[in-house]
């Protein structure tokens, strides 16, 4: 299963400024942990530093115990809004908008 929603990501990380949009999303996909990043698309650069798409993370990284929080309150937001923002560990923040959905694999 997969936590799929969009994100806004406030780019923080001067290398950046050098790579166009494929290695900006490859940048994108290395900045989750674990390599959690399933997916991604409508990918928008609004500017330099900031950048907003949907992706799509596998919650298989968690541990069981968080893991089956997730899978056990699907239609909670904040519960996957928050899971969306934890996993992000690349220079910059990363913001979750719009409403998450838990989805099957």
């Amino acid at each position: 299963m997969f936590v799929e929603g969009e994100v806004e990501i406030k780019i923080k990380d001067r290398s950046t400024a050098v790579l166009d949009e494929h290695g900006l999303k490859l940048w994108v996909q290395r900045s989750f942990k674990d390599m959690c990043c399933y997916r991604i698309s409508e990918f928008h650069k609004e500017s330099e530093k900031l950048v907003r798409a949907v992706v799509a993370l596998k919650i298989e990284v968690l541990p069981n115990n968080e893991r089956e929080i997730i899978e056990n309150h699907p239609k909670d937001v904040g519960l996957l809004r928050g899971f969306l923002e934890k996993m992000f560990v690349g220079k910059g923040t990363c913001r979750a908008v719009g409403d998450p959905k838990l989805r099957p694999n």
